[in-house]
């Protein structure tokens, strides 16, 4: 099965669109990648029934060092039920960017990943070609700076519809998708008038983003369409399992159709 068809096949299956962020901060979580190992198998052991997806972000997990890396693949090895989506937001040119595309879906093997679209489509086909895993382009982020650069018009439209349009031509393969921002609902309710894409949605949670006006914005029926990430406030709850599970039912809430 590819990466969306699981997705879509798991969010039926567990009701669910939720995706928990796996983040590890050392200065919340002690004993380095030990303890961050420790601590997020503890909460993918939790959350798994509320979510369709796990996002490890490679920041969190790359200041470890190797051993960031061993802890990260050994909690996907873990966890071969549920698809890792890994957000490294890459971004480079030709050969660069197929390495990147090797040591995420080769060497990790992740089930997607998320990618920058600053240059362009022939950056971004050397992770499309792997047509059996995701991927998410960054579209409009949902950090306050997303403004400077991603509303700037460009030919009558903002550069974020043309993000929307650079994706949908390099989705052959049906496997692609957009990072848009909780904190930006109005921009996913444009965005959703403009593709039927799936949405990766940060920034609910600690971001402060609004969850109920992004999911009527971005939920279009396809199960893979409203993909709702939060990591910080399932992450270090006192009960991952509750956090997650009130979520889950926040989002069933505004969708209706879902148990």
């Amino acid at each position: 099965m590819t990466y969306f068809e699981r997705l879509r096949a798991l969010s039926k299956e567990r009701h669910t669109l939720v995706c928990v962020g796996l983040d590890p901060d050392p200065e919340q979580i002690p004993g380095g990648a030990a303890g961050a190992l420790r601590h997020c198998r503890e909460v993918v052991r939790q959350t798994e029934e509320s979510a369709c997806c796990f996002k490890p972000n490679s920041a969190f997990w790359e200041q470890y060092g190797p051993d960031g890396w061993k802890a990260l693949l050994e909690l996907k090895g873990e966890t071969p039920n549920t698809p890792f989506l890994f957000d490294a937001k890459r971004g480079d040119m030709g050969n660069t960017m197929r390495a990147y595309a090797v040591a995420a879906f080769a060497t990790l093997g992740m089930d997607a990943a998320t990618v920058n679209p600053y240059l362009g489509t022939d950056s971004l086909e050397e992770f499309t070609r792997y047509k059996d895993r995701g991927v998410y382009v960054v579209c409009r982020s949902s950090n306050p700076g997303a403004k400077d650069l991603q509303h700037l018009d460009a030919k009558g439209d903002p550069i974020y519809l043309h993000v929307a349009k650079l994706a949908e031509s390099v989705n052959s393969n049906g496997n692609v998708g957009l990072v848009v921002g909780a904190t930006a609902p109005d921009q996913i309710a444009e965005l959703r008038g403009a593709t039927d894409l799936p949405f990766l949605i940060p920034g609910v949670g600690a971001q402060g983003g609004d969850l109920e006006g992004s999911v009527r914005a971005a939920w279009n029926g396809d199960a893979a369409s409203c993909l709702i990430s939060s990591s910080r406030s399932v992450l270090y709850a006192d009960s991952p399992a509750r956090a997650a599970a009130a979520l889950k039912a926040e989002i069933n809430a505004v969708v209706g159709a879902r148990a």
